[in-house]
């Protein structure tokens, strides 16, 4: 008998292979792709990589028009550009399931890792996924590899596999024609060929972020007064607000200041409250990008993208998981001993380990595929991790740790200060007991105001009461961290892939601004359109409903079939409807787009949907972005005095400097040369000495000047002079 075990990357399956093998497993490769032949327990086994997915869905026929509805499973070489290095991968699995008589799928277990398997089996191996067997695992370490391979599961996870499936399916549906429809919108109305895209779960988050802009876009600040009072202690000096935070009316303000002032000030009530903060819940996906966010300012895809590079080196368990439990069967003590291995977590591992009995604090949320994000205790070497690798291996282990520690205790102080009936309050607050603080505290922000000691009665020395003009702001702008909290509270898109969603829209040219998100005038017309012609498409609810029934069609309640048959009709039905009103929807968008067409355009050739262009089409694009790219490039400095064309600046070939030409060349040979260094700025003034040649601004770091472009000029020599 010969094991056939299918790993979702090549890294993954060297550490399975490297984990099973008694001994040391044998290398080989077919092509470029490598596997590994080895033993255990008389068994032959071969531990072959996929990389990633295999295959993808396209349509059966070539079209560019829409609705598309027949689509099939084909190589992803097949479908999308820049993927040809898959092809070596299914040879490689297809020889290789000739040799076996039994199949296991090893890949992340997921509903994407279940579709991987599922179509590497049935279209790479030729093989029924019916007969595979499935290895378990949230860890890549040699315990956790050697218990998933005793334990294998009888079938692969169909529940998931099939929502999987569903999910690729729905999102051609909607991702392919939605997308087709807007562009062919646009086109209609402009002539144009664009690529615009919207789809299932990118319309309603962008529309979410629209209403945003239109909240900040139609706030009407409102002024409002704050009241302080400035008062002196044991010679420092502390503030205290007035007990009504904000006062809208100014005459009320005033009086209040004015009363206030007569005194006399005394404290009226000192309150004083200890309260424990219980460490924090271990790491589900969203919770770690929002914290990594905070810290290091990482975006939700490249946490991610980190997070993974340290599960497939086995230095932290699974990372697309909406869990906040830890596993029960994990050997706590074990991965904290050794932890304290690592010079900087050994006070806190040993102070830890002399508390006895280890139970970690959890949060509500969990996860039927995998438990929160844990470090495994599998210890980098020195220098092993990039400072990126390393950021995040340590938010993620002291995280870990902390949920072992003891509750901080913080006090507050409450000081209420009377003068002439009007209350003031000053408040501090501090650490009385740090707890899992000293673990975790570098990553969590608590203010630290102490106070002098106040006594029930005593006098206030107040040196001024005053009254401050402030304006209500509008909402804030979501951040990357904070619109992937929102979609997990929507329940749209999944742990795994609204980090994708939001790059979409970045590059899209629907969406800018890396720390607070702004929606661009182009990703605002296309919410406009398509909430004026065709609402459905950006309905939150239409999306969380079908999120919902993937959910049971993972938990067998509901066929894919079903799911897939109604998704079709719905979208029918919006898209007859998107037909009719096509004219309307592209006019809206025509105006804005020309303003933006020359900033997006660039992006969005290099976009998902580049794959759906014609030969035609993608030359057109190139053609255009290379015109306008050339026309941006060029600095028209004057008017030629020889023939009347631009005079622009140009850069020789081969030495690389700049220097001043006719746009007529090589009609017209007029040429000036330039200065290497400084921006050149255009005056649009003719030389008063020469009467000829144009006058350019020259603006370097420290100073800016105006010089002839004829360098033989009167003014250029009294310049020097």
């Amino acid at each position: 008998m010969t094991t056939l075990i299918i790993a979702e990357k090549p890294n993954v399956a060297r550490k399975i292979a490297y984990a099973l093998a008694e001994g040391k497993p044998i290398r080989k490769s077919i092509g470029k792709v490598p596997y590994y032949e080895l033993t255990r327990d008389g068994k032959k086994i071969i531990v072959a990589p996929a990389v990633g997915h295999l295959f993808s869905l396209a349509p059966k026929e070539k079209t560019y028009g829409y609705p598309v509805f027949d689509i099939h499973w084909v190589p992803v070489y097949v479908a999308e550009k820049g993927k040809s290095y898959t092809k070596d991968y299914i040879k490689a699995l297809k020889e290789l399931a000739k040799r076996a008589d039994e199949f296991v799928v090893a890949c992340d277990y997921d509903t994407e890792g279940e579709v991987i398997g599922y179509t590497a089996l049935k279209y790479a191996c030729g093989v029924d996924p019916s007969k595979a067997k499935r290895m378990r695992f949230s860890a890549l370490t040699k315990k956790d590899l050697i218990r998933a391979w005793y334990n294998l599961e009888p079938t692969i996870n169909f529940g998931m596999a099939d929502a999987g499936i569903a999910r690729h399916i729905l999102d051609w549906y909607w991702g392919v024609n939605l997308s087709r429809a807007l562009s062919s919108s646009l086109r209609k109305t402009s002539g144009k060929w664009v690529v615009l895209s919207t789809g299932r779960v990118q319309g309603p988050t962008l529309k979410f972020l629209v209403d945003r802009e239109r909240e900040i876009r139609d706030f009407v600040p409102i002024p409002y007064w704050v009241i302080k009072m400035i008062l002196e202690k044991n010679g420092e000096q502390y503030t205290a607000t007035y007990e009504k935070d904000r006062i809208f009316d100014e005459e009320e303000a005033k009086r209040i200041v004015e009363e206030a002032k007569k005194g006399p000030a005394f404290v009226e009530n000192v309150e004083v409250e200890q309260r424990q903060r219980y460490p924090p819940h271990p790491f589900d996906l969203g919770t770690l990008q929002r914290e990594a966010y905070s810290a290091f300012k990482y975006s939700p895809k490249k946490t991610l993208d980190i997070a993974q590079r340290l599960y497939e080196r086995a230095f932290i368990s699974y990372p697309r998981t909406s869990s906040q439990k830890l596993p029960k069967n994990l050997n706590y003590k074990n991965i904290i001993q050794n932890l304290a291995k690592i010079q900087e977590y050994k006070p806190h591992a040993h102070e830890l380990l002399g508390k006895g009995i280890l139970k970690p604090v959890e949060g509500k949320k969990d996860d039927p595929a995998h438990p929160a994000i844990y470090p495994t205790g599998e210890i980098p070497k020195p220098g092993e991790l990039t400072k990126e690798e390393q950021n995040l291996y340590d938010l993620i282990v002291r995280r870990f740790l902390a949920t072992f520690a003891d509750p901080a205790i913080r006090e507050s102080v409450k000081v209420i200060i009377n003068s002439n009936n009007h209350h003031f309050i000053l408040s501090g607050s501090r650490t009385i007991k740090e707890g899992w603080l000293k673990i975790y505290g570098k990553y969590v922000k608590f203010d630290e105001i102490i106070l002098p000691k106040f006594v029930k009665g005593e006098t206030i020395n107040v040196l001024q009461i005053k009254r401050e003009k402030k304006k209500t702001k509008p909402p804030a702008r979501y951040s990357p961290a904070s619109i992937i909290k929102k979609m997990e509270d929507l329940g749209i898109g999944t742990k795994a892939t609204r980090a994708q969603i939001l790059e979409t829209l970045y590059s899209r040219g629907y969406i800018e601004g890396k720390r607070t998100i702004k929606v661009t005038p182009l990703g605002i017309k296309v919410v406009e359109a398509l909430e004026s012609n065709v609402p459905d498409i950006i309905s939150v609810e239409l999306t969380r409903e079908f999120e919902q029934k993937m959910e049971e069609i993972i938990q067998r309640k509901l066929t894919k079939e079903k799911v897939i048959e109604d998704s079709k009709k719905t979208l029918i039905k919006i898209l007859k409807e998107f037909k009719n009103k096509e004219s309307e929807i592209g006019a809206k968008l025509l105006e804005t787009f020309l303003n933006t067409q020359k900033n997006n355009r660039k992006t969005k050739q290099k976009s998902k949907n580049a794959k759906e262009l014609t030969a035609e089409e993608e030359t057109h694009i190139k053609q255009e972005v290379e015109k306008d790219e050339k026309k941006k490039a060029e600095i028209i400095v004057g008017k030629c005095p020889k023939c009347g064309g631009n005079l622009v600046v140009r850069y020789n070939r081969k030495t690389g400097k700049r220097f001043v030409g006719c746009s007529n060349w090589p009609e017209c040979n007029v040429t000036y040369p330039l200065l290497q260094r400084g921006k050149i700025i255009p005056t649009g003034k003719t030389c008063p000495e020469c009467g000829n040649a144009p006058i350019v601004k020259i603006k370097e770091r420290y100073r800016e000047y105006e010089v002839c472009l004829d360098m033989n000029c009167n003014k250029n020599r009294k310049k020097k002079s």
